[in-house]
């Protein structure tokens, strides 16, 4: 080899040596970036983490409540019981006489005034029999007026005469039953009301004495309760009363005492009273009733919902919300009525009472208000 020939050689290793240089410090510094870039993310996730926005921890929820305010209203005490109502009169219609149902003149739910015709009996029979009493009494009347002539004349005795003048007597009293039992035909209301029930069809045949319809008067109807003997003092005539039924739960009826019977139940300890519950579309006898007879009434006091108390102790406590947390009241009741309660003493007007929410709460707990009564 020439000198020429090794200074080239060593010229190449040189550059070769040189260009392996720049590749690895080339790949170094790209694995550098990566693994600064990976290093530097997982970093920050940890400081993330590590820093204030990312401790898990810290301050209790606030339990969502909802509240009523305290508000005041009336409030009354009463006697309350059950009875039916029942119609102040309930007539049965019966047949006078006997015959087919001709026509039925009326119906179930109808209202009729007294002497309406209900239904027709057929009537050839008992107008043939009409027929044949007045053909006896015109006979009876004639033979009357013969023997009277004869009589006057003293030609038949006096005993003759007075049974002439009694056959007479019986024909007229012949046709006046036949007349009878022919409008018997026409059976009549005989009392004002409604129809409340009909007991035959047309074509039925109806003996006498039989039940065809029933009427009742309406208005009023009335409930017959009882009522313990030693609350007896506390009712009067004209009482105000309160009627409720179940098919109109939302809805109160005016009713007042209308007597009270003068002796006590020894068997059961009550006294019997009746009340006037005035008619009503809704209203039916028959119907099962909530009666309340009101014994006192209490204006503008201080009146919370009865679901408000605390049904896990003996007292009478509820949960007020004050600062927006929950504060456990002592209250004294009053009077009950319905689903309202009044506090006589621990609550002030327009307090936040819970309502929903207050089972399992704890004396200062965090509280937060929904719905729309806590807006208040």
């Amino acid at each position: 080899m020439t000198q020429a020939q090794g200074s080239s050689t060593q010229r190449m290793v040189r550059f070769g040596a040189t260009m392996v240089a720049l590749v690895v410090l080339t790949l170094v510094g790209c694995s550098d970036t990566e693994e600064e870039a990976r290093g530097g993310g997982q970093g920050g996730a940890r400081r993330g983490q590590g820093g204030p926005g990312g401790r898990r921890g810290g301050a209790t929820a606030a339990i969502p409540v909802k509240t009523e305010a305290v508000t005041r209203a009336e409030m009354t005490s009463y006697i309350e019981t059950n009875a039916r109502l029942e119609a102040e009169r309930w007539v049965d219609v019966v047949a006078r006489t006997q015959g087919l149902v001709e026509r039925l003149q009326a119906e179930e739910g109808d209202e009729v005034h007294q002497g309406a015709t209900l239904l027709q009996l057929e009537k050839r029979e008992l107008a043939l029999q009409v027929d044949q009493a007045r053909v006896a009494l015109e006979g009876a009347r004639s033979t009357h007026e013969r023997s009277r002539s004869l009589h006057e004349r003293q030609l038949i005795s006096q005993e003759e005469f007075e049974n002439t003048r009694q056959q007479l007597q019986n024909a007229d009293v012949n046709l006046q039953e036949a007349r009878l039992q022919l409008e018997y035909t026409d059976v009549r209301a005989s009392i004002a009301g409604v129809v409340m029930v009909r007991n035959v069809e047309q074509g039925d045949l109806v003996r006498t004495n039989d039940v065809v319809f029933s009427v009742a008067d309406l208005d009023p109807l009335q409930a017959r309760i009882r009522i313990p003997e030693k609350r007896m003092t506390q009712v009067r005539r004209g009482q105000e009363a309160r009627v409720t039924v179940d098919p109109a739960p939302d809805r109160v009826f005016d009713a007042r005492v209308r007597m009270i019977s003068p002796g006590v139940d020894p068997a059961s300890g009550t006294v019997k009273v009746t009340l006037d519950v005035p008619s009503d579309d809704l209203l039916r006898p028959g119907m099962f009733a909530t009666i309340r007879i009101v014994t006192d009434r209490r204006q503008d006091v201080l009146v919370i919902p009865k679901k408000a108390l605390l049904l896990e102790t003996d007292e009478d406590d509820v949960f007020v919300v004050r600062e927006g947390k929950a504060e456990r009241v002592r209250v004294n009741l009053g009077y009950v009525d319905g689903d309202r309660v009044e506090v006589l003493s621990g609550l002030a007007d327009g307090d936040l009472v819970v309502t929903v929410g207050h089972q399992g709460l704890k004396e200062n707990a965090e509280v937060r208000v929904v719905g729309a009564e806590g807006q208040r």
